[in-house]
């Protein structure tokens, strides 16, 4: 039995060439017979002229071959020692190491494993199949990392938990995509005799996965007709890529009508809203977004931001003066006395220019209940600090 499956299993083997070694032909036959040889020649209508392996010359017309198959001179070889090897561990190993030479490692396993199967205590074998010393016992690696609760997966062993990370990472990837063509369709659609179909169709979508989706779409989209129903579907998904879209698209977008709708979206579908990112825009280089920036932090209505809207009540923003001519030296200006600065150069002059933001003080206004200390910063400062105070006073006498 032994033999036999050492037989099958080198007949499964993919040829493997090796040195100058001549490829012997299967030619299988449409009668259902085989006969092993190699061509030597081809007849004018394609005849194959076979030198059989028992000397003979066969001739054989393209009508009677079914398919030609190259066999592996090496794996001959295999078969004819193997069949004359006696089932020995020696025996085994020997026929181990001429496979390690011929370059037949898938048999060199083979051969070694059954040297273990005859004798388990022999370590040569142990070793060369991958087993390893691990507490007193020999284990393959595979059973040593399953030991360490690893799992071999996408080439590497790795924790259940990284793989269901991966997997579910996979899942994700392969559902945004699927909802890029979907939604590619439908946009198609809208230009088209579906379009009341397909506006039904965005309008009802409810996967967060479809969040990239809809972002790639509006980053292309021209039509504000299209925009509009994007933008209102995104906003209904529960999504981290939706708050941060509609985030850049209240302080972004060039029409206000439709930053007041995003931050409208957020107020409505997101809250309580990080402030974070309306904060680091107070600090923007673009005075507009600093307003713009303001404006939404009234909307949003939270008393925290108070502090850096102080801050931002004026802000230095720099300039290009295009009136002064080129290379000259030049102060910069403050038009509320503030100091400026020097600009030298070839190009146009850059001027700095201290603003006063009438959104950041409308901000302050509303958020402070109604107090207005104009541009003064430090009188804003002031009142806050003694709110601070007053607040901290309060909380330890209700304790």
């Amino acid at each position: 039995m032994a033999l036999t499956r050492i037989i099958l299993f080198a007949a499964a083997l993919l040829p493997i060439a090796w040195g100058d070694c001549a490829l012997a032909d299967r030619f299988e036959l449409n009668t259902g017979g085989t006969i092993t040889g190699e061509i030597v020649d081809r007849g004018e209508k394609g005849e194959f002229v076979v030198k059989t392996t028992a000397g003979a010359l066969v001739t054989l017309t393209k009508q009677q071959v079914q398919r030609v198959e190259h066999e592996d001179p090496l794996l001959q070889e295999y078969e004819t020692r193997s069949r004359s090897m006696p089932d020995t561990v020696a025996a085994h190993r020997e026929l181990s190491e001429w496979c390690k030479q011929a370059r037949l490692s898938k048999l060199v396993d083979h051969h070694q494993q059954r040297i273990l199967e005859l004798d388990p205590s022999d370590e040569q074998a142990r070793e060369s199949l991958g087993y390893q010393k691990h507490q007193g016992q020999w284990l393959t690696r595979d059973e040593i990392m399953t030991q360490r609760g690893l799992v071999f997966h996408e080439g590497d062993y790795r924790t259940p938990q990284d793989i269901a990370l991966r997997e579910r990472e996979k899942q994700r990837e392969e559902a945004e995509a699927e909802w890029l063509r979907t939604l590619r369709r439908w946009r198609d659609w809208l230009d088209g005799r579906r379009s009341t179909e397909a506006a039904q169709q965005i309008a009802a979508i409810d996967d967060p996965y479809a969040a990239d989706a809809i972002v790639k779409l509006l980053e292309q989209e021209k039509d504000l007709r299209v925009r509009d129903l994007l933008t209102k579907t995104l906003a209904g998904l529960q999504h981290p890529l939706a708050v941060t879209t509609l985030v850049d698209l209240s302080l972004e977008d060039p029409d206000r009508e439709v930053r007041l709708q995003c931050l409208d979206y957020l107020v409505r579908y997101h809250a309580p809203l990080q402030l974070t990112p309306y904060v680091s825009a107070l600090r923007d280089k673009d005075n507009e977004i600093v307003n713009r920036a303001a404006e939404a932090l009234e909307t949003i209505g939270n008393p925290a931001a108070l502090s850096p809207l102080i801050d931002a009540l004026i802000t230095r923003h720099k300039y290009v003066n295009t009136n002064a001519p080129p290379g000259n030296l030049n102060p910069t200006f403050d038009p509320s006395g503030g100091s400026g600065g020097l600009s030298v150069g070839g190009k146009s002059p850059v001027v700095s220019v201290d603003q006063k933001n009438i959104d950041v003080r409308q901000a302050l206004v509303e958020l402070s209940g109604g107090q207005d200390f104009g541009f003064d910063k430090r009188a804003w400062r002031r009142w806050f600090v003694n709110q601070q105070v007053r607040e901290f006073v309060d909380a330890r006498r209700d304790h």
